[in-house]
């Protein structure tokens, strides 16, 4: 009887044990769940002031750049609705941004929106891209259909976005017809 004892009890704690093994293993051992929106928008804050000026931010913004794009990537793909402003931002901050097709951002994005968002073929090198002024207008148009981004709702008002970047857009659209 003792020994049928001591068997369950070993039986109850491998189950234990195994079951938090499990546990821990699926959850990444305590690692950040991805997308991290933390992340996305501290990078997204550091390249809008690096925009208005603040050179110094450069080292960080190349240093950043890869976990920041996976983490995008990755909520773009779970369908997260507060990614494609997210994505939209990022290239409008950079003024004539483009985000190239073939890069995980890029082809994440292109499988959420499909060809909602017209691709720019480089006439040079036959490279695809999103360009920024074609994601602000699918923005314009779309973002009822999503969570809003508060810095792209700030950077919208700028001067500088009023007169130079959203008017270079609108003059982009109009000579490619």
């Amino acid at each position: 009887m003792a020994d049928e004892e001591t068997a369950k009890r070993m039986e109850r704690r491998l189950f234990i044990s195994l079951t938090m093994a499990l546990f821990l293993f699926s959850s990444g051992c305590g690692s950040k769940p991805s997308p991290d929106f933390a992340l996305i928008d501290r990078y997204l804050t550091v390249w809008d002031q690096f925009a208005q000026g603040d050179n110094s931010l450069l080292s960080r913004i190349n240093k950043d750049r890869a976990p920041f794009e996976q983490h995008l990537a990755d909520a773009l793909a779970k369908i997260d609705r507060r990614a494609p402003g997210r994505f939209v931002f990022y290239a409008v901050v950079q003024v004539g941004g483009f985000i190239p097709l073939a890069s995980q951002l890029g082809q994440a994005f292109q499988q959420r929106v499909g060809d909602a968002v017209p691709v720019f073929t480089n006439p040079k090198d036959g490279s695809t891209s999103f360009f920024a002024g074609d994601l602000y207008f699918w923005w314009e148009a779309h973002k009822s259909e999503y969570e809003s981004y508060p810095l792209y709702e700030e950077w919208r008002r700028r001067d500088f976005a009023q007169n130079v970047a959203i008017k270079m857009y609108e003059s982009a659209v109009r000579n490619r017809k």
